[in-house]
């Protein structure tokens, strides 16, 4: 019951004790405002409140009420004045009473009636009846009247706040999509401001490959994600996802357990907890690219409110996720193309073949190892694949002396950072990734080349491909030597760790190490 309610129902009792009425009901306006229904009674026998339940005031197609309303004035009601005058179904429930209506007022506006019955050989309504019957119903629809207002508010401010939350979630995703046009980055964004702006127990983003939808990520709140629905796995048979791929429109089952032979997808979702679930493709350029999966815990439909914020946002999401593909495949195109060139300079020294692009790849996984972010990680990536292109410029003959180089032989070796620089400057996609290059040789106590920089005076991805590039030279076949092992090698750099090396970086190549090495080993039965 409302606090409106209780005001309702306190004044039908009131009303009844206060005038000695055998029962009192009161009418208020419905949410559409087209009429009034049965709110609170009191007196009414069980089959009478039966029939009031029954009976909504229809008042603009019934005379004698809609004239109450017109001239906003109480009405007696007798069985030989107005009760002829009532369709059947009142003068059934009214026989044998007199009543009295009073409109209830707020602002000359007329928002229920108050009715008040005696029967017909009780005492007859008197002038102070009536009048202090309309003071009891002004008061009280006033006070209900100000709670509905307060009601009517709050529900208008929760609405505002749902639909700046929608519009928050959707620049949220914007911003993902401008800052890094990471396909992950944008998947975690979609599904954290979801969550926070629809009630749901489970998130999933599927993605179409080859035909198939594929689980990109999968969340859930109170129930486990099944097996079949973490990344990576694709979704066997027919279920509401794939319906809503197919056909490219909203799904929705309001009750899963409900579904006579219910599809394989749909049963694990459902024996996770899930009861109802809502499938939104996920459509660019008018095409279905995957589509977006929530499930509740409990049965229903999702809201026509909450619907329309989702199919905003998974909008919003299958645009990015576009523009992420597209950015994507440029990017692979670009680096195939670097580590083409790469390749080229490389290929000058059959010693040196596919250094870079071990280099780069160990750099990566250095970068990852020390959490560093996707902007950074990326100039480490570049930054490590082209190290080494100043040596376009090297004398070939230099690349394939059996000894260890002289002075003399070293100075235009020391010039390979500086000589990459100035090829690659003019191109504006790499002028972030000079730094790297240009100071993979600085040594961390300051002893290094080009520039003599110190410690974190060292761009952090120069650090971290320096530590790369030392180790696959110590542990690849060069002229004057022998490969040496990776335990001897990582031994190497950390008797040079805090003099040539980073320490940290030193310490990241050693627990990816140590993790390579747990991979390797059999599993145990």
């Amino acid at each position: 019951m409302t606090v409106e309610d209780e005001v309702l129902q306190g004044l039908a009792v009131l009303l009844k004790k206060s005038l000695h009425a055998r029962w009192a009901a009161v009418y208020f306006r419905d949410q559409e405002r087209t009429g009034f229904d049965p709110v609170r009674s009191s007196g009414l026998s069980a089959r009478q409140l039966e029939q009031v339940r029954q009976l909504p005031v229809p008042a603009q197609q019934i005379p004698v009420l809609k004239n109450l309303l017109v001239k906003r004035k109480y009405l007696l009601i007798s069985e030989r004045s107005v009760l002829p005058l009532l369709p059947a179904e009142l003068r059934q429930l009214l026989h044998g009473y007199s009543l009295v209506a009073v409109p209830m007022l707020v602002r000359n506006q007329v928002e229920g009636v108050a009715f008040v019955a005696r029967r017909a050989g009780d005492p007859p309504f008197t002038g102070n009846d009536i009048e202090l019957t309309k003071l009891m119903v002004s008061h009280a629809t006033l006070l209900a009247s100000h709670i509905s207002l307060f009601n009517d508010s709050l529900e208008m401010s929760v609405t505002m706040a749902r639909r700046s939350d929608v519009i928050f979630a959707l620049d949220e995703i914007n911003k993902s999509i401008s800052s890094s046009l990471s396909h992950d980055q944008i998947l975690e964004t979609a599904v954290e401001r979801i969550g926070w702006i629809i009630r749901t127990n489970f998130i999933s983003v599927l993605g179409q490959v080859k035909g198939s939808l594929i689980v990109q990520v999968s969340r859930g709140t109170g129930v486990r994600v099944p097996e079949s629905f973490q990344p990576g796995n694709r979704l066997l048979g027919r279920s509401v996802a794939e319906a809503a791929f197919q056909s490219g429109e909203n799904q929705q089952a309001t009750a899963l357990d409900e579904i006579p032979g219910r599809w394989p997808a749909d049963l694990a979702l459902s024996r996770a907890g899930l009861v109802s679930l809502l499938a939104i493709p996920l459509i660019s350029k008018e095409t279905p690219k995957g589509v977006l999966l929530l499930g509740r815990a409990e049965a229903g439909r999702f809201s026509a409110e909450d619907i329309f914020a989702i199919e905003k946002i998974a909008a919003q999401v299958a645009v990015a996720l576009e523009n992420a593909k597209l950015y994507e495949e440029l990017r692979e195109l670009f680096i195939s193309t670097v580590a083409s060139l790469t390749n080229a300079i490389d290929a000058k020294s059959p010693w040196t073949w596919g250094h870079s692009e071990r280099v780069m790849h160990l750099s990566v996984a250095l970068a990852n190892e020390l959490k560093l972010d996707e902007a950074l990680t990326e100039r480490v990536r570049l930054g490590a694949l082209l190290h080494d292109i100043g040596k376009i410029g090297v004398i070939d003959s230099l690349l394939d002396i059996k000894a260890p180089l002289s002075d003399s032989e070293f100075v235009p070796m020391r010039l390979h950072p500086e000589v990459g620089v100035a090829i690659l400057e003019p191109i504006e996609r790499l002028r972030e990734v000079l730094p790297g290059i240009l100071h993979h040789h600085e040594w961390f106590d300051g002893t290094g080349y080009p520039k003599g920089l110190k410690g974190e005076e060292i761009p952090l991805e120069a650090r971290v491909i320096a530590v790369a590039d030392a180790f696959d030279a110590m542990i690849s076949n060069r002229p004057y030597r022998g490969a040496a092992q990776s335990s001897e090698a990582l031994a190497e750099l950390r008797s040079h760790a805090g003099s040539q090396f980073d320490p940290r970086v030193v310490a990241a190549l050693e627990r990816y190490n140590r993790k390579l090495e747990q991979e390797r080993l059999p599993d145990k039965e």
